[in-house]
């Protein structure tokens, strides 16, 4: 079993709550070309090990996501997502990468990733899951940027990964996927803190 002090150690490098640039005709919403400008913003294009495009549940292109394996354990994040309703946001990390049946609310996506068999939260006594990690803020323009570290999870099998308290790797043949959802996590509830329904999706699979 992980230890929970390392559990308890995800934490939030930093979160940058971003100004509106400018008004559209429908505001909190975005097309597949505004989301297109996010991604340079989110690291030079040789930093990530793996990325995905986040779509909402009528298959827009909403965002982006970067994944980087940190050098000893554990894995940086970085979000930039657009189209939120303003305010805290769960995002979570589950089982499989498809994000194919938005209209369903994304269930083909698994459940939480949680190899550990801990109940959710970060908050909770007895968790919490590697799948957990803090929300994200949008802001009024419904656009949320994070960047959030994970020491519990791997992107690919390794020597640590192997031990029983080794990172638990992310990459296998069904990958794996991101989740946000309508409301925030409140670390503790079960099965998923409260956060409602997943309103957006990142199918992630290694670049190369």
């Amino acid at each position: 079993m992980y230890s929970k002090a390392k559990l308890l150690s995800i934490s939030v490098a930093s979160i940058i709550f971003l100004a509106a640039c400018g008004k559209s005709d429908n505001p909190g919403t975005s097309s597949k070309s505004d989301a297109g400008s996010l991604l340079p913003t989110l690291a030079p294009a040789d930093w990530a090990d793996a990325a995905s495009s986040f779509i909402d549940t009528e298959g827009n292109e909403i965002g982006y996501v970067v994944f980087k394996n940190a050098p000893r354990a554990g894995v940086l994040i970085r979000v930039d997502v657009k189209g939120l309703d303003q305010g805290w946001h769960g995002i979570h990390l589950h089982q499989v990468a498809d994000c194919s049946d938005g209209a369903e609310g994304f269930k083909a996506s698994g459940g939480h990733i949680d190899p550990d068999d801990n109940p959710h939260g970060l908050l909770h006594e007895d968790g919490p899951e590697r799948a957990d990690i803090p929300n994200i803020y949008a802001g009024a323009d419904g656009r949320a940027t994070a960047e959030i570290f994970n020491s519990t999870i791997g992107l690919f099998p390794s020597e640590a990964a192997a031990a029983e308290s080794g990172p638990h790797p992310l990459i296998d043949e069904d990958g794996f996927a991101m989740i946000i959802h309508v409301n925030p996590d409140d670390h503790i509830t079960q099965p998923i803190g409260g956060a409602g329904s997943r309103v957006a999706c990142a199918a992630i699979k290694p670049l190369n």
